[in-house]
């Protein structure tokens, strides 16, 4: 089902009024008394949600498709006297409060700007705190990602004359660039299927700005969060693949990396870690598939304990709420919080993610980790607003559940 179709009647003034030069371009709005937006949930083939979507430009339907698991997607059309005119495609993790616009298409760049301002209506009314932009082009200035008509179709209406591009009509209605991290994508990928990108607050942005990094492997996420974290604060420069490595040798127990081993990590970078951890038992058990294995953890956490006492360094056995990591960050410092990834992402795994900020309701984190092979970029990970009940929700792991979390402050 769709929401109500939005007549958008034409008027002076009026942000995507439809006024064609039909002698020049034989435009089917020429005629036409008003513009026809609907919202559509994509639940399947998101060529197959409205008609058409199939005659759109296939590189754009491309990045459309990828889209899938447990993502929220939606297509936005706009239509005159039943003629597809504009098409923009929405798509964000659930339990989050952003959007991320991947493509709006519109030869018309007034339609355009309707239907980017529909999404934006819609993401504020639902609570989302920012719309990100994704544009494909390299060169930000080119990218006419608004157009051209459909593969084989007439073209539907002419650009205003002197119009600007895409990117420039998006800074100027309030966006604001979203530099392209060094690291942004899978080592393995192409560095083309990142793109550009721009985010728009509905307030102010996050107090703190943090560098992003993509982990490179599926096993270093703590590493990668620790390097944000002490970027952060002053410690650490840029995040970079060496040091990813040389953090998992240092703090892992096996695979993945534990709050007491990236404690110590971080310690041995200058910043000053304090340890929560609700369980005084050996954690991350659950990834093991052998008894050799869980012994194995169970003794490398033990030296890293005993490390951390000899060190002065806090291991508090408790169950932290988030009243008090709200605390942490109002005190300056940056925290490495433990998740449950499921429900943000479609498969359970535990997570590290670096929480920078907090502004009333919305926590800021940035993810080490996107799922690239549905389509997601940086935009997805940079700067994530997590509303106070889903942080709440994802952060503990394991059976029985248990919470950790490694507060980082500056020496």
């Amino acid at each position: 089902m769709s929401e109500p179709v939005v007549p958008v009647p034409h008027a002076a003034g009026r942000a995507g009024v439809v006024q064609d030069d039909a002698a020049e371009a034989g435009s089917a709005l020429a005629a036409l008394a008003a513009l026809d937006i609907a919202v559509l949930p994509v639940n399947g083939d998101v060529g197959q949600v409205a008609e058409g979507v199939l005659d759109l430009p296939e590189e754009m339907l491309r990045r459309w498709r990828l889209a899938g698991g447990v993502q929220v997607r939606t297509l936005v059309t706009a239509r005159a006297d039943g003629v597809l005119v504009g098409a923009a495609f929405e798509v964000h993790r659930p339990l989050t409060a952003y959007r991320k616009i991947v493509d709006v298409w519109a030869p018309d760049e007034r339609v355009a700007d309707v239907l980017v301002e529909t999404i934006e209506e819609r993401a504020w009314r639902e609570g989302a705190v920012a719309v990100k932009r994704r544009f494909p082009a390299e060169d930000p200035d080119d990218a006419q990602a608004d157009g051209p008509a459909p593969a084989g179709g007439d073209v539907l209406a002419s650009p205003v004359p002197g119009g600007k591009s895409p990117w420039r009509r998006s800074l100027e209605r309030g966006y604001r660039e979203v530099p392209v991290p060094v690291w942004a994508a899978p080592v393995t990928s192409d560095p083309a299927d990142t793109g550009c990108g721009q985010v728009r607050w509905r307030g102010a942005a996050p107090e703190r700005a943090l560098p992003y990094m993509r982990q490179t492997t599926d096993f270093t996420c703590g590493p990668v969060a620790l390097q944000l974290a002490l970027c952060g604060l002053g410690l650490q420069d840029q995040p970079d693949r060496g040091e990813e490595m040389r953090m998992w040798r240092q703090a892992t127990t096996v695979a993945g990396c534990d709050p007491l081993g990236l404690a110590l990590a971080a310690a041995d970078r200058g910043a000053v870690p304090e340890v929560l951890l609700s369980t005084e038992q050996p954690t991350l058990l659950e990834l093991c598939t052998t008894d050799e294995e869980r012994d194995l953890r169970r003794f490398i956490q033990s030296g890293f304990r005993a490390d951390l006492a000899e060190r002065g360094i806090t291991v508090e056995t408790t169950v932290f709420d988030l009243d008090r990591l709200r605390a942490v960050l109002a005190d300056g410092a940056i925290a490495l919080v433990l998740i449950e990834q499921l429900g943000m992402h479609a498969e359970p795994s535990p997570h590290w993610i670096t929480v920078h900020s907090v502004d009333g309701d919305i926590f800021y984190a940035n993810d080490p980790w996107t799922d690239a092979d549905l389509g997601e970029t940086y935009l997805d990970a940079l700067d994530l607003p997590l509303p106070s009940a889903t942080l709440d929700r994802l952060a503990w792991y394991g059976a029985p559940s248990y919470r950790g979390m490694v507060v980082l402050r500056a020496a």
